[in-house]
């Protein structure tokens, strides 16, 4: 089962242009961070239980890149919260790629085909808290 959204991805091609815009918009300061294994700097923002995601390449080649010389700017990647992936994925009989950890160590999963809808669409495994 789905829920919440986990995060959002949009490719900027400025980071820090994209940055001040962001940090007007919502009063925060994001967590900034270079991902050389995926030749990328990411900023993110809290937003409830989301995160929005900035994502902008550090060189020419990788996914980000080709994404961004490809299609531009925007939202490139929904990633939906579950507390299962092998749940979901069952249960909604989904095709997918390999599991992999994501940033800070997120069990993730995008769903095949690789583009849905122009986006990438992807589960992250969130830990299921007990209320008392």
């Amino acid at each position: 089962m789905l829920t919440h959204i986990h995060h959002i991805n949009f490719v900027v091609a400025d980071l820090n242009a994209s940055i001040l815009y962001f940090k007007k918009l919502l009063g925060q300061q994001p967590i900034v961070e270079i991902l050389p294994a995926r030749n990328v700097k990411t900023a993110r923002f809290e937003i409830g239980q989301s995160l929005l995601v900035l994502v902008q390449p550090i060189t020419n080649e990788g996914v980000v890149a080709d994404i961004l010389a490809n299609k531009g700017e925007g939202i490139f990647l929904i990633s939906f919260a579950t507390h299962s992936i092998d749940k979901t994925l069952q249960d909604l009989e989904l095709s997918y790629s390999e599991k992999r950890l994501g940033i800070d160590g997120w069990p993730i999963c995008d769903l095949s085909p690789f583009e849905q809808f122009g986006v990438v669409l992807q589960l992250t495994e969130t830990p299921k808290i007990n209320s008392i």
